[in-house]
């Protein structure tokens, strides 16, 4: 015998309810509905009275309407598959933003009675009145138990059950409802939630965020309360054109985004004039910083995704857009204590952009033109720019690298849709997204995109801020002050206000290096705890290290002493002595490492002490060529006129260069396909110059790189990425390669342009 499920009326409530967190976002399903439907406009109108019981809510919509037919097979089915089957509308061919066939249930959660007044153009002056009690739901027994009622009606009905609502009293009431109108009209009484200013306040809120602006001309949402309808009216989307950059990028799949970059927060003037100087300074010389790109205001860039980044996961995450903007809310950094303009920044109302970004800040989520709740709704910070700004607080123009926006300081909207990203499923709440790897890689993207406006804002305020300093030597006088301070007698210190001012900016400035330097040292130390570790144990490793090689030959003699060799021949599997064999190897490999760590460390390479060159670089590389050799990676050594030719420095500084660069390369050569794989070092005297260089021909520099090169010198900045896109990477290698060589008198470090694989060079002056 086969029977059949059955569910209760009441289980089939609370599913339905459970979809809604609060009204808000069942009022935002009804007016989706209104969107799948096709309608130009849609209207919600509150009607509070004094008496709770006698206030309504109203959603209206100018659609296409449902027929009796439509009532009955879908809009009386719960978890009806219409709109997923059919994900566009009939007519505007739009992609409908349900899917799951329980929005009906908003009406529930908003009261406890609802009618709905339904007109379609294909029937004219005919529509149907269709109502239900949902308190039934909690007396039936089986959910076929519970009925709604569905009645014809004539056109007639309808002006009149408006104008006993009061709806004649719109502003729009002409623009809505028409001798052929067709649409939908929802009334929902005896209300659940109390809906005073507050509350609608807070809805207007969050039906400005509901749609973008652009959709606007096409759908108008409009709000009004019924006791005061100058309240509001037409719902404006965000808008706003003050803003300091605009980035607009656009993902189609592979592993290329294009972006857009406007750039608004300098006078153009000013820097063409006053501040042109800064276009003289090498970072600023090329594309896309040059003074003609900013004159263009827009400039265009491709990023590459990497390669590590799993492909079905990128065909997971699908097409997406994502448009953000940049409002810094403050001039106070504009001008120094002497009133000098250190930024030529464009002026803007403070207290309007701080209410705007109140408003409508931070980063939305919009499916198929509707918002995605709750991302960047009041100080979602989704994407983590706030942790990933305390991580690196500096501001844009203190450092090179490290630069974060700050969540209150961006407002931006990310499109995906149901037909390219259906990866990304509404959890059972209708909350948000589903939490998996598809979404997490969406993220990160999301993250790439917002670092190249980083990079872009901190190379050009970096450098107006070198600029600054060299025209204003402000640590300078401050210094003279603080040591005439020093030596003059305590009733002769100077009193004069503007010396005060200058001691006051110099501390600020410096109070902010250090905070920065200090960021950047809780990495190194991080780093260095490892060093420190090995050096605890030096006496304990250098004994293991003693005893690696010999133990085998030691353990073959005693097997040889009862195990004849010549009995194991030809075998592959239970042979000991091929097991000594493979265990003697794997013991060099150790020792060979061990030697190598242990050798870094001594103490004698913390000494300020003459370094010859050759015979430093000879035996570095000899150390790693047994590493090298067992990963079939070639390493070899040119010198040119180095004879007795000395460099004054650290040898752990010389180590910690050349081992970031070795490293790198065995890095390199994982994901390469080069069978013969080469390291090539030279060493050259050149006029008094030690001019090294390190070229490999492995996968070379990462392609995000391409059009950026330098930007590998910066802290925290990393190619090494996994399957989704984060970085785990310390990003500090190179960075601390060049802080090492800015230490030394007329040293350099750069990038060598190879055809391919990687090239990178180190000079310095020699004795």
């Amino acid at each position: 015998m086969k029977i059949p499920f059955a569910i209760s009326a009441r289980t089939a409530h609370l599913i339905g309810m459970e979809n809604f967190a609060n009204a808000e976002g069942a009022i935002v399903e009804l007016v989706k509905n209104a969107y799948d439907a096709d309608a130009d406009i849609c209207v919600v109108v509150a009607d509070v009275r004094e008496n709770k019981a006698e206030s309504k809510l109203f959603i209206i919509d100018n659609g296409s309407g449902m027929t009796d037919e439509i009532i009955i097979k879908h809009w009386m089915t719960i978890g009806t598959d219409d709109k997923l089957l059919n994900t566009r509308s009939s007519n505007k061919k739009r992609v409908k933003s349900g899917a799951k066939g329980i929005g009906r249930f908003a009406l529930n959660r908003l009261g406890t009675s609802a009618e709905m007044l339904s007109f379609v153009s294909s029937e004219f002056g005919k529509g149907y009145v269709w109502s239900v009690d949902w308190k039934k739901f909690d007396k039936a027994r089986v959910l076929s138990d519970v009925e709604a009622n569905l009645e014809e009606i004539t056109a007639d009905y309808l002006v009149d059950r408006l104008n006993e609502y009061g709806i004649d009293k719109l502003p729009i009431y002409d623009k809505l409802v028409s001798e052929n109108f067709h649409g939908t009209i929802l009334c929902i009484s005896h209300l659940n939630d109390d809906w005073n200013d507050d509350a609608l306040n807070g809805l207007l809120k969050n039906l400005e965020m509901l749609i973008p602006a652009e959709l606007q001309t096409s759908f108008g949402l409009y709000l009004y309360k019924m006791h005061d309808l100058q309240w509001s009216g037409k719902v404006n989307p965000m808008e706003y054109e003050d803003y300091d950059y605009k980035i607009s990028a656009q993902y189609e799949g592979g592993r290329e985004i294009q972006i857009k970059i406007e750039r608004n927060e300098l006078n153009l003037s000013k820097l063409e004039t006053l501040y042109s100087k800064v276009f003289l300074r090498d970072a600023m010389k090329a594309a896309p910083f040059r003074l003609e790109d900013f004159r263009k205001r827009e400039v265009s860039q491709t990023i590459q995704i990497n390669k590590k980044v799993d492909a079905d996961l990128l065909e997971q995450v699908g097409k997406f857009g994502f448009t953000f903007f940049f409002l810094k809310n403050t001039l106070k950094d504009d001008r120094d204590k002497d009133g000098n303009q250190k930024y030529p920044y464009n002026l803007f109302d403070e207290s309007a952009r701080t209410h705007w970004l109140d408003r409508f800040g931070g980063v939305r989520i919009y499916r198929d033109e509707f918002r995605v709740r709750p991302y960047g709704e009041n100080g979602d910070d989704w994407l983590g720019l706030g942790r990933r700004q305390a991580k690196s607080p500096g501001g844009a123009g203190q450092k090179m690298g490290g630069y974060r926006i700050r969540p209150n300081q961006i407002a931006g909207i990310v499109k995906i849709s149901r037909l390219t990203n259906a990866a990304f499923e509404d959890k059972s709440s209708r909350e948000g997204i589903q939490e998996n790897e598809a979404f997490a890689l969406f993220k990160n993207l999301l993250l790439q995109i917002i670092s190249v406006f980083e990079l872009d804002r901190n190379t050009v305020m970096y450098n107006l801020s070198k600029l600054y300093k060299g025209e204003h030597p402000q640590t300078t006088r401050a210094k003279e002050i603080a040591y005439k301070a020093l030596d003059s007698k305590a009733e002769n210190l100077s009193k004069e206000a503007e010396d005060l001012k200058v001691l006051a900016a110099d501390y600020k400035s410096l109070e902010t290096e250090l905070n920065d330097k200090e960021v950047e040292l809780s990495m190194l130390r991080g780093l260095a705890s490892m060093g420190i570790s090995s050096a605890t144990f030096t006496h304990e490793l250098r004994s293991v290290m003693i005893r690696l090689l010999p133990r085998n030959e030691l353990l073959k003699n005693i097997l040889l002493q009862y195990l004849p060799e010549k009995q194991f021949e030809g075998m592959r599997f239970d042979n000991p002595y091929q097991e000594l064999r493979n265990m003697k190897e794997e013991d060099e490999r150790l020792y060979n490492w061990l030697l190598y760590s242990l050798n870094s460390i001594r103490r004698s390479k913390r000494d300020w002490v003459d370094i010859d060159l050759s015979n430093y670089l000879t035996l570095f590389i000899e150390s790693w060529r047994p590493i090298l050799l067992r990963k079939l990676i070639h390493i070899d050594l040119q010198i040119t006129n180095m004879d007795g030719i000395l460099l004054k420095g650290f040898e752990m500084d010389l180590d910690s260069i050349f081992n970031n660069f070795v490293t790198n390369s065995i890095s390199a050569f994982l994901t390469s396909n080069e069978k013969k794989k080469k390291i090539s070092v030279s060493v050259s005297n050149d006029h008094g110059y030690a001019v090294i260089d390190f070229v490999d021909n492995g996968i070379g520099l990462s392609q995000e790189y391409r059009n950026n090169p330098d930007v590998i010198f910066n802290a925290f900045e990393t190619s090494t990425v996994d399957n989704q896109n984060n970085k785990i990477g310390t990003g500090m290698g190179l960075f601390i390669v060049k802080g090492i060589i800015s230490k030394y008198p007329d040293a350099m470090i750069a990038l060598l342009p190879v055809e391919t694989g990687f090239g990178i060079r180190t000079i310095f002056k020699i004795k």
